[in-house]
Protein backbone atom coordinates (compact mmCIF):
# COMPACT_ATOMS: atom_id res chain seq x y z
CA UNK A 1 0.00 0.00 0.00
CA UNK A 2 2.91 2.37 0.56
CA UNK A 3 3.71 2.52 -3.15
CA UNK A 4 0.04 2.99 -3.95
CA UNK A 5 -0.10 6.21 -1.96
CA UNK A 6 2.74 7.67 -4.01
CA UNK A 7 1.17 6.62 -7.30
CA UNK A 8 -2.04 8.37 -6.32
CA UNK A 9 -0.08 11.50 -5.50
CA UNK A 10 1.45 11.34 -8.98
CA UNK A 11 -1.98 10.90 -10.53
CA UNK A 12 -3.30 13.95 -8.71
CA UNK A 13 -0.20 15.96 -9.63
CA UNK A 14 -0.73 15.19 -13.31
CA UNK A 15 -4.43 15.96 -13.14
CA UNK A 16 -3.87 19.31 -11.45
CA UNK A 17 -1.70 20.42 -14.33
CA UNK A 18 -4.44 19.60 -16.80
CA UNK A 19 -7.61 20.91 -15.27
CA UNK A 20 -8.91 22.85 -12.34
CA UNK A 21 -11.36 21.06 -10.14
CA UNK A 22 -10.00 17.61 -10.88
CA UNK A 23 -11.34 14.72 -8.91
CA UNK A 24 -9.06 13.18 -6.31
CA UNK A 25 -7.49 9.83 -7.13
CA UNK A 26 -7.10 7.40 -4.25
CA UNK A 27 -7.02 3.61 -4.23
CA UNK A 28 -5.93 2.97 -0.66
CA UNK A 29 -7.46 -0.17 0.81
CA UNK A 30 -10.27 0.50 3.26
CA UNK A 31 -10.99 4.11 2.31
CA UNK A 32 -14.77 4.56 2.71
CA UNK A 33 -17.37 6.13 0.46
CA UNK A 34 -17.33 9.91 0.88
CA UNK A 35 -19.06 12.99 -0.42
CA UNK A 36 -17.93 16.59 -0.07
CA UNK A 37 -20.11 19.66 -0.64
CA UNK A 38 -18.43 23.05 -0.16
CA UNK A 39 -20.00 26.46 -0.68
CA UNK A 40 -17.33 29.04 -1.53
CA UNK A 41 -17.63 32.81 -1.97
CA UNK A 42 -14.67 34.69 -3.44
CA UNK A 43 -14.46 38.43 -4.00
CA UNK A 44 -11.55 40.39 -5.49
CA UNK A 45 -11.14 44.15 -5.85
CA UNK A 46 -8.72 45.34 -8.53
CA UNK A 47 -7.62 48.99 -8.47
CA UNK A 48 -5.67 50.50 -11.35
CA UNK A 49 -5.24 54.25 -11.08
CA UNK A 50 -8.69 55.76 -10.54
CA UNK A 51 -10.53 52.70 -11.85
CA UNK A 52 -11.80 50.05 -9.45
CA UNK A 53 -13.43 46.77 -10.46
CA UNK A 54 -14.80 43.88 -8.40
CA UNK A 55 -15.05 40.27 -9.51
CA UNK A 56 -16.94 37.84 -7.27
CA UNK A 57 -18.07 34.23 -7.45
CA UNK A 58 -20.32 31.98 -5.41
CA UNK A 59 -19.51 28.35 -6.24
CA UNK A 60 -20.81 25.03 -4.94
CA UNK A 61 -18.56 22.14 -6.00
CA UNK A 62 -19.60 18.56 -5.22
CA UNK A 63 -17.15 15.67 -5.07
CA UNK A 64 -18.07 12.01 -4.54
CA UNK A 65 -15.68 9.10 -3.96
CA UNK A 66 -16.96 5.54 -4.46
CA UNK A 67 -14.76 2.52 -3.59
CA UNK A 68 -15.93 -0.22 -5.95
CA UNK A 69 -13.69 -2.94 -4.50
CA UNK A 70 -10.10 -3.37 -3.36
CA UNK A 71 -7.75 -1.66 -5.86
CA UNK A 72 -10.59 0.00 -7.80
CA UNK A 73 -12.46 3.25 -7.17
CA UNK A 74 -14.46 5.91 -9.04
CA UNK A 75 -14.73 9.64 -8.32
CA UNK A 76 -17.23 12.21 -9.57
CA UNK A 77 -16.99 16.00 -9.64
CA UNK A 78 -19.42 18.74 -10.65
CA UNK A 79 -19.97 22.37 -9.69
CA UNK A 80 -22.35 25.28 -10.08
CA UNK A 81 -21.16 28.87 -9.94
CA UNK A 82 -22.63 32.35 -10.14
CA UNK A 83 -20.08 35.03 -11.06
CA UNK A 84 -20.23 38.82 -11.31
CA UNK A 85 -17.99 41.55 -12.69
CA UNK A 86 -18.63 45.18 -11.66
CA UNK A 87 -17.09 48.56 -12.37
CA UNK A 88 -18.29 52.11 -11.69
CA UNK A 89 -20.96 52.05 -14.41
CA UNK A 90 -21.66 48.44 -15.38
CA UNK A 91 -22.45 45.04 -13.92
CA UNK A 92 -22.10 41.75 -15.81
CA UNK A 93 -23.12 38.28 -14.61
CA UNK A 94 -22.42 34.68 -15.59
CA UNK A 95 -23.97 31.61 -14.01
CA UNK A 96 -24.30 27.92 -14.74
CA UNK A 97 -22.99 24.40 -14.30
CA UNK A 98 -19.53 23.03 -14.92
CA UNK A 99 -18.91 19.87 -16.85
CA UNK A 100 -19.24 16.60 -14.95
CA UNK A 101 -15.91 14.80 -14.48
CA UNK A 102 -15.64 11.08 -13.79
CA UNK A 103 -12.35 9.40 -12.85
CA UNK A 104 -11.71 5.68 -12.37
CA UNK A 105 -8.51 4.28 -10.83
CA UNK A 106 -7.29 0.69 -10.71
CA UNK A 107 -4.01 -0.63 -9.30
CA UNK A 108 -2.28 -3.85 -10.37
CA UNK A 109 0.82 -5.95 -9.64
CA UNK A 110 0.64 -5.73 -5.86
CA UNK A 111 -0.01 -1.98 -5.99
CA UNK A 112 3.03 -1.20 -8.13
CA UNK A 113 1.08 -0.20 -11.28
CA UNK A 114 -1.80 2.23 -11.62
CA UNK A 115 -4.15 2.87 -14.54
CA UNK A 116 -6.51 5.85 -14.37
CA UNK A 117 -9.20 6.80 -16.90
CA UNK A 118 -11.12 10.06 -16.73
CA UNK A 119 -14.00 11.52 -18.73
CA UNK A 120 -15.08 15.14 -19.09
CA UNK A 121 -18.80 15.11 -19.90
CA UNK A 122 -19.96 18.31 -21.68
CA UNK A 123 -22.82 19.20 -19.34
CA UNK A 124 -21.67 22.73 -18.48
CA UNK A 125 -22.63 26.14 -19.82
CA UNK A 126 -21.21 26.92 -23.27
CA UNK A 127 -21.87 29.34 -26.15
CA UNK A 128 -21.47 32.37 -23.88
CA UNK A 129 -22.75 35.68 -25.22
CA UNK A 130 -20.16 38.29 -26.20
CA UNK A 131 -22.05 41.24 -24.70
CA UNK A 132 -21.95 40.24 -21.01
CA UNK A 133 -20.78 36.73 -20.14
CA UNK A 134 -17.53 37.10 -22.09
CA UNK A 135 -16.33 39.94 -19.84
CA UNK A 136 -17.00 37.95 -16.68
CA UNK A 137 -15.04 34.94 -17.96
CA UNK A 138 -12.12 37.18 -18.92
CA UNK A 139 -12.02 38.60 -15.39
CA UNK A 140 -12.11 35.10 -13.88
CA UNK A 141 -9.17 34.02 -16.04
CA UNK A 142 -6.69 36.59 -14.64
CA UNK A 143 -3.84 34.43 -13.33
CA UNK A 144 -3.18 36.64 -10.29
CA UNK A 145 -6.74 36.08 -8.97
CA UNK A 146 -7.94 32.87 -7.30
CA UNK A 147 -11.39 31.41 -8.05
CA UNK A 148 -12.65 27.84 -7.52
CA UNK A 149 -14.29 27.74 -10.96
CA UNK A 150 -12.60 29.58 -13.82
CA UNK A 151 -14.17 27.62 -16.68
CA UNK A 152 -17.73 26.51 -17.29
CA UNK A 153 -18.62 24.08 -20.08
CA UNK A 154 -16.13 22.56 -22.52
CA UNK A 155 -16.18 19.70 -25.00
CA UNK A 156 -16.07 15.97 -24.43
CA UNK A 157 -12.69 14.96 -23.02
CA UNK A 158 -10.73 11.86 -22.04
CA UNK A 159 -7.59 11.52 -19.94
CA UNK A 160 -5.59 8.33 -19.52
CA UNK A 161 -2.79 7.82 -16.98
CA UNK A 162 -0.28 4.99 -16.61
CA UNK A 163 1.94 5.09 -13.52
CA UNK A 164 4.27 2.86 -11.57
CA UNK A 165 5.96 3.00 -8.18
CA UNK A 166 8.42 0.93 -6.22
CA UNK A 167 10.38 0.84 -2.97
CA UNK A 168 13.90 2.19 -3.53
CA UNK A 169 15.20 1.67 0.00
CA UNK A 170 14.38 2.00 3.66
CA UNK A 171 11.71 4.71 3.83
CA UNK A 172 12.35 5.71 0.20
CA UNK A 173 9.82 5.22 -2.61
CA UNK A 174 9.83 6.42 -6.20
CA UNK A 175 7.31 6.55 -8.99
CA UNK A 176 6.63 7.92 -12.46
CA UNK A 177 3.71 8.23 -14.83
CA UNK A 178 2.52 9.56 -18.15
CA UNK A 179 -0.88 11.12 -18.84
CA UNK A 180 -2.58 11.99 -22.10
CA UNK A 181 -5.61 14.27 -22.23
CA UNK A 182 -7.80 14.53 -25.30
CA UNK A 183 -10.02 17.62 -25.51
CA UNK A 184 -12.89 17.69 -28.02
CA UNK A 185 -14.17 20.69 -29.95
CA UNK A 186 -17.02 22.83 -28.64
CA UNK A 187 -18.60 26.30 -28.92
CA UNK A 188 -17.16 28.55 -26.17
CA UNK A 189 -18.86 31.75 -27.43
CA UNK A 190 -21.67 32.54 -29.82
CA UNK A 191 -20.35 32.10 -33.34
CA UNK A 192 -17.22 30.10 -32.41
CA UNK A 193 -18.82 26.79 -33.31
CA UNK A 194 -15.74 24.60 -33.82
CA UNK A 195 -13.07 25.55 -31.27
CA UNK A 196 -10.61 22.79 -30.32
CA UNK A 197 -8.44 23.67 -27.29
CA UNK A 198 -5.76 21.10 -28.11
CA UNK A 199 -4.50 18.03 -26.29
CA UNK A 200 -1.95 17.64 -23.48
CA UNK A 201 0.75 15.09 -22.69
CA UNK A 202 2.15 15.19 -19.16
CA UNK A 203 5.06 13.19 -17.73
CA UNK A 204 5.56 13.15 -13.96
CA UNK A 205 8.02 11.61 -11.52
CA UNK A 206 8.29 11.74 -7.76
CA UNK A 207 10.13 10.55 -4.66
CA UNK A 208 8.60 10.04 -1.23
CA UNK A 209 10.87 9.99 1.83
CA UNK A 210 9.27 8.52 4.95
CA UNK A 211 11.20 9.65 8.03
CA UNK A 212 8.19 9.53 10.36
CA UNK A 213 7.02 11.73 11.90
CA UNK A 214 8.54 13.92 9.14
CA UNK A 215 7.80 13.03 5.50
CA UNK A 216 9.12 14.63 2.30
CA UNK A 217 7.79 14.50 -1.26
CA UNK A 218 9.43 15.75 -4.44
CA UNK A 219 7.45 15.95 -7.72
CA UNK A 220 8.46 17.05 -11.20
CA UNK A 221 5.85 17.37 -13.97
CA UNK A 222 6.59 18.23 -17.59
CA UNK A 223 3.70 19.02 -19.95
CA UNK A 224 3.47 19.72 -23.67
CA UNK A 225 0.44 21.03 -25.56
CA UNK A 226 -0.84 20.70 -29.09
CA UNK A 227 -2.15 23.76 -30.94
CA UNK A 228 -5.59 25.28 -30.43
CA UNK A 229 -7.69 25.25 -33.60
CA UNK A 230 -10.77 27.04 -34.94
CA UNK A 231 -12.45 25.31 -37.90
CA UNK A 232 -9.39 23.01 -38.19
CA UNK A 233 -7.04 26.01 -38.50
CA UNK A 234 -4.24 26.43 -35.96
CA UNK A 235 -4.47 29.64 -33.91
CA UNK A 236 -2.33 29.32 -30.76
CA UNK A 237 -0.10 26.80 -28.99
CA UNK A 238 0.68 27.01 -25.30
CA UNK A 239 4.33 26.59 -24.40
CA UNK A 240 5.70 23.50 -22.64
CA UNK A 241 5.88 23.88 -18.88
CA UNK A 242 7.92 22.32 -16.08
CA UNK A 243 6.36 22.19 -12.61
CA UNK A 244 8.65 21.23 -9.70
CA UNK A 245 7.38 20.81 -6.12
CA UNK A 246 8.83 20.07 -2.71
CA UNK A 247 6.51 19.26 0.20
CA UNK A 248 7.11 18.36 3.84
CA UNK A 249 4.68 17.10 6.50
CA UNK A 250 5.17 16.55 10.21
CA UNK A 251 2.38 14.46 11.75
CA UNK A 252 1.80 13.21 15.28
CA UNK A 253 -1.33 12.05 17.09
CA UNK A 254 -3.00 15.47 17.42
CA UNK A 255 -1.39 17.88 14.99
CA UNK A 256 0.19 18.33 11.60
CA UNK A 257 2.60 20.86 10.09
CA UNK A 258 2.82 21.12 6.31
CA UNK A 259 5.01 23.22 4.00
CA UNK A 260 5.09 23.40 0.22
CA UNK A 261 7.39 25.10 -2.30
CA UNK A 262 6.63 25.05 -6.01
CA UNK A 263 8.09 26.63 -9.13
CA UNK A 264 6.39 26.55 -12.53
CA UNK A 265 8.52 27.39 -15.57
CA UNK A 266 6.87 28.31 -18.86
CA UNK A 267 8.45 28.90 -22.25
CA UNK A 268 7.41 30.86 -25.33
CA UNK A 269 3.98 30.49 -26.87
CA UNK A 270 3.28 30.26 -30.59
CA UNK A 271 0.64 32.17 -32.52
CA UNK A 272 -0.34 31.33 -36.10
CA UNK A 273 -1.23 33.55 -39.03
CA UNK A 274 -4.40 32.96 -41.08
CA UNK A 275 -2.37 30.90 -43.59
CA UNK A 276 -1.05 28.64 -40.82
CA UNK A 277 2.49 30.10 -40.67
CA UNK A 278 4.05 30.55 -37.24
CA UNK A 279 4.47 34.13 -36.01
CA UNK A 280 7.27 35.29 -33.71
CA UNK A 281 7.18 33.37 -30.39
CA UNK A 282 6.34 35.26 -27.22
CA UNK A 283 5.82 34.59 -23.53
CA UNK A 284 2.14 35.01 -22.67
CA UNK A 285 2.21 33.41 -19.19
CA UNK A 286 4.93 34.22 -16.66
CA UNK A 287 6.72 31.77 -14.41
CA UNK A 288 5.17 31.18 -10.98
CA UNK A 289 6.64 30.61 -7.51
CA UNK A 290 4.49 29.32 -4.65
CA UNK A 291 5.34 29.11 -0.96
CA UNK A 292 2.63 27.72 1.35
CA UNK A 293 2.37 26.54 4.93
CA UNK A 294 -0.41 25.10 7.09
CA UNK A 295 -0.96 23.81 10.61
CA UNK A 296 -3.80 21.56 11.78
CA UNK A 297 -4.65 20.55 15.32
CA UNK A 298 -7.41 18.53 16.96
CA UNK A 299 -9.11 20.07 19.99
CA UNK A 300 -11.30 18.12 22.37
CA UNK A 301 -11.54 15.13 20.04
CA UNK A 302 -14.25 16.62 17.79
CA UNK A 303 -12.94 20.08 16.85
CA UNK A 304 -10.08 20.96 14.53
CA UNK A 305 -8.45 24.26 13.62
CA UNK A 306 -6.24 24.79 10.55
CA UNK A 307 -4.52 28.15 9.96
CA UNK A 308 -2.71 28.52 6.63
CA UNK A 309 -0.81 31.08 4.57
CA UNK A 310 0.63 31.24 1.06
CA UNK A 311 2.65 33.54 -1.18
CA UNK A 312 2.46 33.55 -5.00
CA UNK A 313 4.98 35.36 -7.19
CA UNK A 314 4.08 35.50 -10.90
CA UNK A 315 6.48 36.74 -13.55
CA UNK A 316 5.45 39.19 -16.24
CA UNK A 317 4.75 38.32 -19.87
CA UNK A 318 6.00 39.76 -23.14
CA UNK A 319 2.75 41.55 -24.00
CA UNK A 320 0.77 43.52 -21.46
CA UNK A 321 1.38 42.41 -17.87
CA UNK A 322 4.25 42.88 -15.42
CA UNK A 323 4.99 40.75 -12.39
CA UNK A 324 2.44 40.03 -9.65
CA UNK A 325 2.63 39.27 -5.92
CA UNK A 326 -0.29 37.83 -3.94
CA UNK A 327 -0.29 36.90 -0.23
CA UNK A 328 -3.10 34.93 1.43
CA UNK A 329 -3.75 34.09 5.07
CA UNK A 330 -6.70 32.44 6.82
CA UNK A 331 -8.00 29.52 8.82
CA UNK A 332 -10.56 26.72 8.73
CA UNK A 333 -12.47 25.32 11.72
CA UNK A 334 -14.02 21.85 11.63
CA UNK A 335 -16.50 20.02 13.83
CA UNK A 336 -17.21 16.28 13.72
CA UNK A 337 -20.94 15.55 13.92
CA UNK A 338 -20.81 11.89 14.80
CA UNK A 339 -18.62 9.24 13.20
CA UNK A 340 -19.49 9.99 9.56
CA UNK A 341 -20.23 13.72 9.23
CA UNK A 342 -17.91 16.73 9.44
CA UNK A 343 -18.89 20.39 9.25
CA UNK A 344 -16.32 23.07 8.42
CA UNK A 345 -16.08 26.79 7.84
CA UNK A 346 -13.25 29.11 6.96
CA UNK A 347 -12.15 32.57 5.91
CA UNK A 348 -9.15 33.77 3.97
CA UNK A 349 -7.84 37.26 3.16
CA UNK A 350 -5.70 38.24 0.17
CA UNK A 351 -3.55 41.26 -0.61
CA UNK A 352 -1.03 42.04 -3.29
CA UNK A 353 -0.27 43.79 -6.55
CA UNK A 354 -0.06 43.08 -10.27
CA UNK A 355 1.58 44.52 -13.37
CA UNK A 356 4.76 45.43 -11.54
CA UNK A 357 2.88 47.27 -8.77
CA UNK A 358 0.61 49.39 -11.00
CA UNK A 359 -2.46 47.35 -9.97
CA UNK A 360 -3.51 46.93 -6.33
CA UNK A 361 -5.24 43.69 -5.32
CA UNK A 362 -7.36 42.79 -2.30
CA UNK A 363 -9.80 39.98 -1.72
CA UNK A 364 -11.36 37.46 0.60
CA UNK A 365 -12.81 33.97 0.59
CA UNK A 366 -15.51 32.42 2.77
CA UNK A 367 -16.11 28.67 2.78
CA UNK A 368 -18.73 26.43 4.36
CA UNK A 369 -18.41 22.69 3.83
CA UNK A 370 -20.01 19.38 4.71
CA UNK A 371 -18.21 16.02 4.35
CA UNK A 372 -19.94 12.66 4.78
CA UNK A 373 -18.32 9.22 4.90
CA UNK A 374 -19.78 5.73 5.17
Amino acid sequence: MVTKVLMCALAVAGALVLTAGSTTAQVVYGQPFSGDLTATFNSWTVTEGEEETTTSQFAIPLGVFVPMRDNFDVSFFAANASSKFENATQEFTLGGMSDVRVQGNHSFANDQLLVSLGLNLPTGKRALDLTEEYFVLQALSANYLDFPMRRYGEGFGVNLLFAGATVLGDGLRGGAGIMYQYAGAYEPYDGFTDYNPGDVVSVNAGIDIDGAPLNWTVDIIYSVFTADQIDDTKTFRQSPQLDSRLSARYIDERQMFAAHVGYLVRGNNTQYAADGDELDPFKYYGNEFLLAGAYARQIGGVWSVSPAADLRLIGGNDLDMGSSTVFGIGATIGRELGASLTLSGGMRYYAGSADGGDIDLSGYQITFGLTATR
